[in-house]
């Protein structure tokens, strides 16, 4: 899938407009969810629908298409806020029409994050040593108890978002000893 976060090498070199660096929201954004500019949903109306970023700080993602029935615009929205250096507030909504319908807010620290694991293929990711809290819970969605270092969704490949953590902790927020 090419793009800017696609190649962390490039991100580095070139990851935003104009050749400037990435954000650490767009790093977050890779490695937690695989989200990059024409990057595919995998899941709800916009499987044919690519993935915009419509802001670089905080990042913000967006697919729209029409509802299952067509008479509708749903839209899927991710948007990732620094918080500090380490802590990040993600969201994930689903709009139909612009009113949201699911809404799922959470607040991860990755400062101790140290490796990331996917299940089959990788819908979901577990971060190794993830803290997060939950601000909503539309239908259950968040059991930080249940699955502490769990999130999903991923639409991303495995390999680049190890490499976008590392580049993560490199420049933008190092590892708890």
């Amino acid at each position: 899938m090419p793009g800017a976060i696609a190649v962390i090498a490039t991100l580095a070199l070139a990851g935003g407009p104009n050749g400037s660096p990435p954000t650490p929201e767009e790093m977050v954004a890779y490695f937690v969810h695989g989200l990059e500019q024409g990057a595919i949903p995998r899941y709800g109306q916009q499987t044919d629908q690519p993935f915009k970023q419509v802001s670089r700080s905080p990042a913000v993602f967006t697919s729209t298409g029409p509802n299952e029935v067509g008479d509708k615009m749903e839209t899927l929205r991710f948007t990732v806020t620094k918080l500090s250096d380490c802590t990040y507030k993600a969201e994930q909504q689903f709009e139909e029409d612009g009113e949201p319908y699911y809404r799922l807010a959470y607040t991860l620290d990755l400062s101790a994050v140290t490796a990331i694991g996917f299940d089959n293929p990788p819908a979901t990711i577990s971060l190794k040593g993830l803290t997060k809290s939950c601000a909503t819970n539309t239908e259950g969605s968040c059991d930080p108890t249940r699955e502490p270092e769990a999130i999903g969704p991923f639409f991303g490949e495995p390999r680049q978002a190890e490499q976008a953590l590392a580049f993560f902790h490199e420049k933008f927020c190092p590892l708890k000893p």
